[in-house]
Parts: C-alpha cells; sequence; structure tokens
C-alpha cells in the first residue's frame, strides 16, 4: 500500500528538513522535559495528527484539541470561582 512507505516527522533525515525545524523539535522535547504532566496531551496530538496528511484537517483537529481544553480550563475557573463565592464571608 502507499502509506506503508511513509514516514513520521520523526523519521526524516535531517537534512531534509528546515533549518528551524530541528530548533523548534529540541525546544518542544526540552519544553516536555521541563513539564512532564503534559505529555500525555502532546501523546493525544501525535496520536491524532499521525491519522491525516491533510494541512487542513490537521488545523481541525488541534483547533479541536485546543477548544476541549480551554473548555476544561474554563469548567476548573468556574468552580474556582464557586468555592471562591462559598468561602468569602457576606460583607
Amino acid at each position: 500500500m502507499f502509506y506503508d512507505n511513509l514516514k513520521t516527522a520523526d523519521a526524516f533525515d535531517e537534512d531534509f528538513r528546515s533549518p528551524g525545524i530541528n530548533d523548534l523539535i529540541a525546544r518542544k522535547k526540552r519544553f516536555l522535559s521541563d513539564h512532564p504532566f503534559l505529555q500525555s496531551t502532546q501523546d493525544e496530538i501525535d496520536r491524532l495528527m499521525s491519522t491525516t496528511l491533510d494541512p487542513m484537517i490537521r488545523l481541525e483537529i488541534l483547533f479541536m484539541l485546543i477548544s476541549g481544553k480551554l473548555s476544561e480550563l474554563r469548567n476548573v475557573f468556574e468552580e474556582v470561582i464557586r468555592l471562591a463565592r462559598i468561602s468569602q464571608p457576606e460583607v
């Protein structure tokens, strides 16, 4: 099958990458080593991105992931605000 011969992004020879790509990959690896709790999110991104080569679908996947994470963050902030209001004495 045609897709059997495709390589993942990490498998491409560094000579074929634009100069900034290697720097970005190194920065991403450093960031993940500094923040290991984000590795599961990166794994999810990598898994979903590996399912398509179409740039528009890849952008849609990123938008979906970012939207989901923002929704989670909003829920956490709403809970923090609710707890703050409960713990604050009435003036």
